[in-house]
Order: C-alpha cells, then sequence, then structure tokens
C-alpha cells in the first residue's frame, strides 16, 4: 500500500475514537488527535490548556481579548491556522490519521487522503453512553443532552472554519453508521483506504 492519510470526523458517542485508533494501529500508521494540542503549543509558545480552550471558542469573549492584545486575529484563528499548517506538514511527511479538527477539509486538496465520518442512530449512542464510564452517574436526559451539546460545539467549529457543513455526506469519501459494529467500520475503513491508495 503507497501513502495512507485518514481524517476521521465523528459524531459524540459513536466510538468513532476507538473505531479510529485501532483502524490506524491496522495500518501501521499513527493517529494525532489531542497530540495536535501540544505540537501547536510548542510552535508558538502558547500553552496547552490556551490552546485547547480556544477550540472550544469562536465568539470574542474575555479569554480571547487577554490572549489576542496586540494581534490581528482571535487566539482560536491562530490555533487554528497553526494546527492546519502541522496538519498539512504531517500529510507530507507520513501515513497518518487525522481525528478531527477539520482534517478532511484542511486537507481538501491532497489527493491522498480517505474523508471519513462516523454517524450513528441517536438511540445507539445513548447505549454507548450507558456503558461508558464517563457516564456512569448520568441519567438517560442527562446523557442525551450531553450529546447534543458536545454535537452542536464540533458543528460550530467545523461550519466556522470550513466552507462545508459537517456531517453531510457529499464532504466524505466514507460515511460510517458505527451501530454497524465497531469490526465492520474498521474493515470499511482498511478496504476503502486499501482502494484509495491503488495506482
Amino acid at each position: 500500500m503507497g501513502k495512507c492519510i485518514i481524517t476521521v470526523g465523528r459524531e459524540f458517542c459513536t466510538g468513532g475514537f476507538w473505531i479510529a485508533e485501532k483502524a490506524a494501529k491496522e495500518l501501521g500508521i499513527k493517529m494525532y488527535d489531542k497530540e495536535l494540542i501540544t505540537m501547536a503549543a510548542k510552535d508558538s509558545g502558547l500553552s496547552e490548556e490556551a490552546i485547547a480552550a480556544s477550540e472550544k471558542q469562536h465568539t470574542h469573549s474575555l479569554l480571547y481579548s487577554l490572549y489576542t492584545m496586540g494581534n490581528d486575529l482571535p487566539l482560536g484563528d491562530q490555533v487554528f491556522i497553526l494546527q492546519s499548517r502541522i496538519i498539512k506538514q504531517l500529510a507530507e511527511q507520513e501515513s497518518c490519521l487525522i481525528l478531527g479538527r477539520c482534517g478532511d477539509y484542511v486537507l481538501r486538496e491532497n489527493p491522498d487522503v480517505l474523508r471519513v465520518f462516523i454517524h450513528a442512530p441517536l438511540e445507539f449512542r445513548v447505549e454507548w453512553a450507558k456503558k461508558s464510564p464517563w457516564f456512569t452517574d448520568k441519567s438517560e436526559k442527562d446523557i442525551v443532552a450531553e450529546i447534543n451539546k458536545t454535537d452542536k460545539k464540533r458543528a460550530a467549529y467545523y461550519n466556522y472554519y470550513t466552507q462545508n457543513r459537517w456531517g453531510e455526506a457529499h464532504n466524505y469519501d466514507l460515511c460510517l453508521n458505527a451501530a454497524l459494529g465497531e469490526e465492520a467500520c474498521i474493515k470499511m475503513i482498511l478496504d476503502a483506504a486499501a482502494a484509495k491508495s491503488k495506482p
């Protein structure tokens, strides 16, 4: 197989992180997620906390004002540009999987990229969350609220920084329903990656 670059976007509580991680392991490539925050911090001199916070805010706020005095761009925009540059460098240097962070859009001009989006029905996601250690003390109502809140944040981030709409099928090469099962989703990613790398 030639160069393998995969971007994965996902709805919350689909198990998308684990699907992506296992697919990357099967392919023998590195997955980049929160590592991008560390790399951006190292390159910029900003703290990892400031960068992580900037990913969650896209409107002017006190945090923005404190960090952007003397700069033309808000912190979130600076971080997005910085992370985009890092993502492009990684895609040039090695086979890899980029989780989230508008990777499909950032690498939209790269012909080697397989763009994946993982979704699932709400009922599946609620049941998935109930089995997760992060939601053991949450009611079903709270879980649904957290799912909706997180999806809204992810969509807002994506829609703010790209010309696309988060989760729309035509923005991706492969849209997977996590309810088909983790192993089935991993196999489809591996098969699609193999097909993508054929000359």
